[in-house]
């Protein structure tokens, strides 16, 4: 389990047993092309490289490279390193995404999010759809394949249905109210 915390403008990312990973906040720019390339990814847009990529700025910065931002020389990448050297892949995610979700316009609210949410699938789907409705984005209109709308779904608790008087549903009988049928 992760614990998340900001100090200053920092967020401050600890696995138990492990120092604390620090995150420092990416300029806009940067912001809203890994929003972007998280975005194309969830509906399947985007390729699993741009997805590291993204979380490697996420979590150790990029730099302008032509008209897009790429992640920092693979020898900058201390974060990002040290998480492939430390973590199991269970408790990398645990960092990679809440570094992510704190690097977008949700900030530690999509951290507590995917914290809250239990981590894993459960955290990042909640976390996704906080984002998609934080944007303004209908499910509909980013996802014409309805990848976005299956993703929640997965997620969604079913609705309680009433059931009537008695515990029967509509139609059906209570075994011994059956009539019995003879056996001439």
């Amino acid at each position: 389990m992760v614990t998340a915390s900001e100090v200053g403008r920092d967020l401050h990312l600890t696995v138990e047993g492990v120092a604390p990973y620090v995150v420092r906040p990416l300029p806009g720019r940067i912001g809203e092309q890994i929003t972007s390339t998280y975005l194309q990814i969830s509906v399947g847009l985007a390729t699993t490289e741009d997805m590291t990529d993204a979380f490697r700025m996420a979590l150790d910065g990029g730099v302008l490279d032509g008209d897009r931002y790429v992640p920092l020389p693979v020898e900058e990448q201390h974060n990002y390193n040290r998480l492939q050297d430390e973590l199991r892949t269970a408790e990398a995610e645990s960092i990679l995404m809440p570094a992510f979700l704190w690097q977008t316009v949700l900030g530690l609210s999509g951290v507590t999010a995917f914290i809250e949410g239990g981590e894993g699938v459960a955290g990042g789907v909640k976390a996704l759809w906080a984002l998609t409705a934080r944007l303004g984005i209908s499910p509909s209109r980013t996802s014409p394949s309805s990848a976005l709308d299956d993703l929640i779904q997965l997620q969604a608790v079913s609705p309680s249905t009433p059931s009537p008087q008695g515990g029967v549903k509509p139609g059906k009988q209570p075994r011994d109210r059956q009539p019995k049928q003879s056996s001439s």
